[in-house]
């Protein structure tokens, strides 16, 4: 039997671990980084989850064109939750697991998303919450592997009553669904209110189930108090149906209806949205004089042809603070971004924010105006007027935070 030269050997062997590790190295530069998106898309959701997706997908599709982050693709990933808390957890659960998705973007409903931020601190993986807002993410139910771009219902809640505060109101009352946004809403907008101004009168608290679309066996009740604020925290279809089927009874010829006017509900309401409503909303794009919003506007405008919403630009804004932390980190280890995030700093399209390290709550207020037309919007209203309520002034101090953060464990 011949033998080959030891120097052949050599060559083999080497030959042998070149061709084998090409592919291995050639896999992982293609492999890319998973973004896990429990979306919630039916019913009242639907508005939110396309706007959502619009905005996903566009920043997805400019990073990979520009090169991705780290030198990897972003590639998006969608489960429905059907707006509920046991489905979020458990497509949450797929999205990491048969998925191996590497970060987790939030739903819409607060209630899916305390359902889906325990799966996060579970597996350990990132999620970051753009849309549903309970106060509950960063204090009793807060982990590290959780950010937050939207203002939560205490920034909301607390913003909107220092923005009463100043205005000769006395008269107040509610109308909500039943479930945990609404509910932490309207208790931080009490405890606020009453603080503030003390000679304030909360009349009534009318609770609604969630996806109520018949509110007419309310409206009498609330007009009967004779309240000047009625404030809500109905969102989306439900405060679109509520305030079409008020305007005939004349409500708002005694009362302002006080809530969130998110873009999509005034194109929902249309020209049927009364003029002078005192309201608020997260992320208008109309009212921020950004270079970052701009430039977001155009492109989102020129490729879909309609005006971004405040969930649009959030959704934007998260992805924006993930990448920033990512490469910040230089990884896509979930302990690594996490030391990246605290503290981060990055170019929101809101203008420059930070995202606090004791709660991971981003430094984002409220934008408060009346409704009122706009020759440039011809189907609907706008907020006129707008001011920002800075985050600074109503989110809750670092030593509340730690308590509630405590009394969770």
């Amino acid at each position: 039997m011949r033998r080959l030269p030891i120097v052949a050997l050599l060559g083999m062997v080497t030959l042998a671990l070149i061709c084998s590790v090409m592919p291995a190295e050639k896999a992982s530069a293609e492999k890319t980084i998973r973004i896990g998106w429990t979306a919630d898309m039916p019913g009242i959701g639907a508005t939110f989850y396309k706007s959502q997706k619009q905005a996903l997908e566009l920043f997805i599709e400019e990073t990979n064109a520009a090169g991705g982050v780290l030198g990897r693709k972003l590639e998006l990933v969608i489960r429905d939750s059907k707006l509920k808390p046991d489905v979020g957890a458990t497509v949450a659960r797929e999205l990491i697991l048969q998925q191996k998705c590497d970060f987790l973007v939030g739903p819409t409903s607060s209630g899916v998303a305390l359902a889906v931020t325990k799966v996060a601190k579970e597996f350990k993986k990132i999620v970051f919450f753009h849309t549903s807002n309970t106060e509950k993410l960063t204090t009793t139910d807060f982990h590290p592997y959780m950010f937050q771009v939207v203002p939560n219902t205490g920034i909301e809640g607390r913003g909107i009553t220092l923005f009463l505060s100043k205005k000769p109101y006395t008269r107040y009352s509610f109308i909500g669904p039943d479930y945990a946004y609404a509910h932490s809403q309207w208790d931080s907008f009490k405890a606020n209110l009453k603080k503030l101004k003390p000679d304030a009168k909360i009349l009534d608290a009318v609770w609604t189930k969630l996806g109520e679309t018949n509110f007419a066996p309310y409206i009498p009740t609330l007009m009967a108090r004779n309240p000047e604020i009625i404030y809500t925290n109905l969102w989306g279809g439900g405060l679109s149906s509520f305030i079409k089927q008020a305007k005939p009874y004349g409500l708002f010829k005694k009362a302002s209806i006080t809530s969130l006017y998110d873009l999509d509900l005034l194109r929902a309401a249309g020209l049927d949205m009364p003029e002078g409503l005192l309201g608020y909303c997260r992320c208008p794009f109309y009212a921020i004089d950004t270079p970052e919003m701009k430039a977001f506007v155009k492109k989102f405008y020129d490729k879909y042809k309609e005006w971004p919403s405040d969930w649009a630009c959030m959704a934007y804004d998260g992805m924006l603070a993930l990448t920033e932390a990512i490469k910040k980190a230089n990884s896509i280890d979930s302990d690594e971004v996490v030391k990246a995030i605290e503290g981060l700093e990055w170019n929101s399209l809101r203008g420059r924010r930070y995202i606090r390290p004791e709660d991971h709550m981003a430094n984002v207020g409220i934008y408060v105006g009346y409704t009122g037309k706009d020759p440039r919007y011809k189907k609907f209203l706008i907020l006129k007027d707008v001011v920002e309520v800075p985050a600074e002034k109503v989110w809750l101090p670092v030593e509340e935070v730690k308590k509630l953060q405590a009394a969770g464990k």
